[in-house]
Formats: C-alpha cells, structure tokens, sequence
C-alpha cells in the first residue's frame, strides 16, 4: 500500500509540474492584438473656437470606474484608467479656449474614510464658476473573460479568443450653485484577441494604446461641443 501511495504522489506531482510547464509554455506564446470600434454620440457639427470669450474657472472631477458583470455587483472606483490621462487630459483641454484658472481631482475609493479630501472637493465645487464631472465606465463581462481565459490556457492559446470592454464616458456640467446645465456621453468598445501567432502582432495593436485612444478622441470631442455650444461663460 505504501508504494502504491508514493507513485500514486508521485504522479500526482508530475502532473502538477507538467501543467506549470503548459501554462509557462502557453504564456510564451501567448500574442494578442487589439481593436476598437468607433466612438459613438459624438458631436457632428462643425466647432468655431469661441475667440475672445471671458475667462471662467473651471474645476474637472474624474472618476474611473470598472464592473465585471457576473462578478462585481456594483460599479467599483480605481485609481485610474489609462497610464498617461494627465498628458491626454492636458492635451484636451487646448479644445476650451476660455478656461483658466482650472484645478482637476480624481476621486479615490478611499476617500469615504478622509474627510479632508471630502471637504476639498467641495471647497473645489464651491470656488469654481463651473464644475464638469467626468466618468470613465470600464464594463466587462465575467463569464466572456472566464471562457476565452479557459480555452486560451487549454489550447496553448492555439484557438483565438477575445477579451471585450465597454467604456462608457459621461461628462455633467454644472454651475456653482450646482445647477446640471449640460450632460455629454460618449461609447466605445475595446476588443483584445489572443493567439499564439498574433505575438506579432501585438507591437502594432497595442491593448493599452487603443485604450488610450477612446479615452482621447471622447475627451476631445467633449470638449470641442462644450467650446462650440458657448456654454462657458461669466
């Protein structure tokens, strides 16, 4: 009976390493490549830069938000949502001609438990002319993300498999008494393949770079509305 315990553990020890070998492998040449679709409810008429319009203070709160459906049972705050959003963000905001002096503040779940942010916030909201909220909705589904990582792995990610995320971003104007005076939204969806042969090419459809891209072309479509509505003003 011993022997047969030890090469029944000993089996069970090969296999273990075999399917650490299988995922290591799998891992090595795994590829993906990323797509995404067009941004939809973007404002379709032609902009004129709102020249010599007085200056407002503006003040932006920028929320990222994720839900895993089938996992997640409410929409839960991250830290952020894309690596370079200051640099994006800077580069939008060119679209506002009349905005300064302007402060930005990205809500963090921890700020349920720190009252001196809260009371920033506010202060924020109350020394400002305007204040536009701006969410980024990440959503994706838990079963979609569980069934292509399954076969992904069983098939050495010989069979292509995609990974999907719906940005949804919503952008709410409103004046220092905190009157909503515009509501804006923009959507998007991000898909990402995995393959082994798609190893090449991933350099040319980077995940992260479409990411960055939806959050870019919403941020700057919102703003080119906002500059051509003349909504911004004394």
């Amino acid at each position: 009976m011993g022997q047969v315990h030890g090469m029944t553990s000993s089996m069970v020890w090969s296999r273990r390493i075999a399917l650490v070998m299988l995922l290591l492998v799998g891992g090595m040449l795994a590829g993906c490549a990323a797509s995404r679709s067009a941004v939809t409810g973007k404002f379709d008429r032609p902009a004129e830069k709102n020249v010599g319009a007085e200056k407002v203070s503006a003040f932006f709160l920028f929320r990222h938000l994720e839900q895993q459906h089938g996992f997640d049972s409410i929409p839960k705050l991250k830290a952020q949502g894309v690596k370079d959003f200051d640099n994006l963000f800077r580069d939008a905001l060119g679209e506002i001609s009349n905005v300064s002096p302007y402060v930005t503040f990205t809500e963090s779940p921890a700020d349920v438990n720190n009252p001196k942010r809260r009371e920033e916030l506010d202060g924020f909201r109350r020394t400002h002319d305007y204040t536009l909220d701006i969410d980024f909705f990440e959503e994706s589904s838990f079963a979609e993300q569980c069934l292509s990582g399954t076969v992904s792995l069983l098939s050495l990610t010989l069979v292509p498999m995609p990974y999907t995320w719906d940005y949804t971003i919503t952008a709410t104007l409103s004046d220092r008494s905190g009157k909503t005076l515009r509501t804006y939204q923009r959507k998007a969806t991000l898909k990402n393949w995995t393959q082994a042969v798609l190893i090449f090419a991933y350099p040319f459809h980077p995940l992260e770079g479409k990411r960055e891209e939806i959050y870019s072309e919403s941020l700057h479509d919102i703003f080119r509305q906002i500059e051509a509505e003349r909504v911004l003003k004394k």
